[in-house]
């Protein structure tokens, strides 16, 4: 096993559609979560109501609130990224048949693949190290500019929005990873990676989060879960125009995400373990 995560990790490394996927996540996050977000509340456009200042709404931006921005940020663009790494990872290897190459190799399947998914771990942690840390820059940055004063929170509150985001992140490797096992096809895992995730959770959740019956059935999904613990952490102001309240709770979150996780681990194995990779 630790030869296939070697040779995955050098692969990954390799990949130059994995830097770019980074690198976009990277740039979105400063342009639209920090950047453009402090231009149009320092400089309000004409017409612009709030029940809140905009010189208090824009310490979203500001050290303070690195925890809930981040969070927020990452529920959409950062969830699409990681699904397109974790399809990526797998289905390429049936795209290019090279899984039959490997697997001729000394390493059995579950080694193969739990090499893969310990990369895919350790992909997902520098991640989030690197979402973190270019946050926290940018806010400094800009409270800097902006002649303010506004303190990082408390390490345990850093530490446990940065546990909150390395588990969604894998979360969303994990899935991309297991549709790619499942469908043997980039392109599938990818388009139906992106398609749940933007219609299903994000414009059916968002539709019929408050519809008697499917609203029980939408709290057992991983991007409303991960709502919920994204909800724990809420910004230091009181924002009126904030999304809906999240449909569960925390802790309810947390144990959700981590069943998806094994689920998409223990039946990705039994998947490639069982299943014939030339057909």
């Amino acid at each position: 096993m630790i030869a296939s995560f070697n040779a995955e990790r050098l692969k990954m490394r390799k990949r130059w559609a994995n830097w770019i996927l980074v690198g976009v996540l990277l740039i979105i996050l400063v342009l639209l979560g920090y950047v453009i977000v402090y231009i149009i509340f320092t400089n309000p456009p004409k017409g612009f109501r709030s029940a809140v200042p905009p010189s208090v709404l824009k310490k979203e931006v500001f050290p303070e609130n690195i925890v809930p921005n981040i969070l927020v940020g990452m529920e959409t663009i950062g969830a699409a990224i990681m699904i397109i790494m974790g399809g990526l990872s797998m289905a390429s290897e049936f795209g290019w048949t090279t899984i039959q190459t490997i697997l001729i190799q000394k390493p059995g399947r579950l080694a193969v693949l739990f090499g893969k998914l310990l990369a895919l771990a350790l992909t997902s942690l520098l991640v989030s190290i690197a979402v973190m840390a270019l946050a926290a820059l940018t806010s400094y940055i800009l409270v800097q500019i902006d002649g303010s004063s506004s303190s990082f929170p408390p390490a345990e509150t850093l530490l446990k929005g940065f546990g909150a985001l390395w588990l969604q992140l894998a979360v969303w490797t994990a899935f991309g990873m297991f549709l790619g096992l499942a469908f043997r096809s980039t392109a599938a895992a990818i388009g139906g990676g992106l398609t749940y995730l933007f219609v299903i959770e994000s414009l059916v959740g968002g539709l019929f989060r408050n519809t008697a019956g499917l609203k029980e059935v939408l709290k057992f999904l991983p991007g409303i879960n991960a709502n919920g613990i994204n909800a724990t952490f809420p910004y230091t102001f009181r924002n009126p125009n904030a999304g809906a309240a999240a449909l569960v709770s925390g802790t309810h979150g947390t144990i959700t995400l981590i069943v998806y996780l094994v689920f998409f681990v223990v039946v990705g194995a039994l998947i490639f373990r069982s299943r014939d990779i030339g057909a």
